[in-house]
């Protein structure tokens, strides 16, 4: 972003007057932004052209996209993409030729490669009026990833380590399907969100302060597998006292509906043994 693009971005965060809108204005600002999506979505480049200014940005996955960039990110014909999107918009503000709004984007999608899939973002845009037709000139696009249906798999198992070390068993059960399983070293499974809940609990119980963290995320054949790290103080009822530190994996398959039909865990069972006795 160059230094007088930045000021501009600045002066619309730091003075920004929310001065009334007329209805017919918001109607505008909002057909706008859907106009900019479909022109995207229907690989018309004219169009999309058309609908940005030139100095149009992207903020998105930690980058900064100009207009050419965001074009050349199109999908293209002949690979069966089809999108349908929809907009809950919660502001939008007029001031003079600009205005700003907030809006959450839900969108079906579907292409050859990829099959269908549903996405969500919180996205906030800045629009200029030029020649009486409002232009994106910003777009800043947040990822939205819910455990149900989520894609983005590691988001999901960031959230999944957040659920581990709450303290709440019924949160890990949750990214689980209603009858999905956790088999932890082989053993009995647990089945079902309340199996699952009970056998999260004992690990709970046993260390409170536990913690666990994602290491990485690996996906093959249809199937993924998250390793963590877990760090701990068996300080229960019971406990030694002593602290642990390891790292072990799950392996997920996945419903159809996002969430885990069934997870086979593995850990250094002897290793742990040793670290809770205290014995070298």
């Amino acid at each position: 972003m160059t230094p007088a693009r930045f000021a501009v971005v600045l002066l619309l965060a730091a003075g920004w007057l929310a001065a009334p809108a007329l209805a017919d204005e918001v109607a505008d600002v909002k057909a706008a932004i859907e106009g900019n999506y479909a022109a995207y979505s229907s690989f018309d480049e004219v169009r999309y052209r058309s609908t940005t200014t030139d100095d149009f940005l992207l903020l998105e996955h930690g980058e900064l996209i100009d207009r050419e960039g965001d074009v050349a990110s199109m999908a293209k014909t002949g690979t069966s993409f089809r999108r349908s999107d929809r907009f809950e918009f919660s502001t939008v503000k007029v001031e003079g030729d600009v205005a700003w709004a907030i809006y959450t984007l839900k969108s079906e999608i579907y292409d050859d490669k990829r099959g269908s899939r549903d996405r969500e973002w919180l996205e906030s845009a800045i629009l200029r009026r030029e020649d009486g037709q409002w232009k994106m000139a910003l777009l800043h696009s947040t990822r939205v990833s819910h455990p149900a249906g989520a894609a983005d798999m590691k988001q999901f198992s960031i959230r999944y380590s957040a659920a581990w070390s709450s303290q709440d068993p019924a949160r890990v059960a949750a990214f689980h399907a209603e009858n999905g399983s956790l088999t932890i070293n082989g053993g009995p499974p647990a089945v079902g969100r309340a199996g699952i809940t009970e056998a999260v609990r004992a690990f709970m119980t046993a260390y409170p302060d536990m913690v666990v963290e994602l290491d990485r995320l690996e996906h093959e054949d249809g199937k993924y597998r998250y390793h963590w790290r877990f760090t701990g103080t068996n300080s229960g009822p019971g406990g030694t006292g002593r602290p642990v530190k390891i790292g072990g994996y799950e392996e997920w398959t996945m419903g159809t509906d996002g969430l885990i039909a069934d997870s086979q865990g593995h850990y250094d069972a002897a290793d742990w043994d040793r670290q809770v006795g205290g014995q070298p």
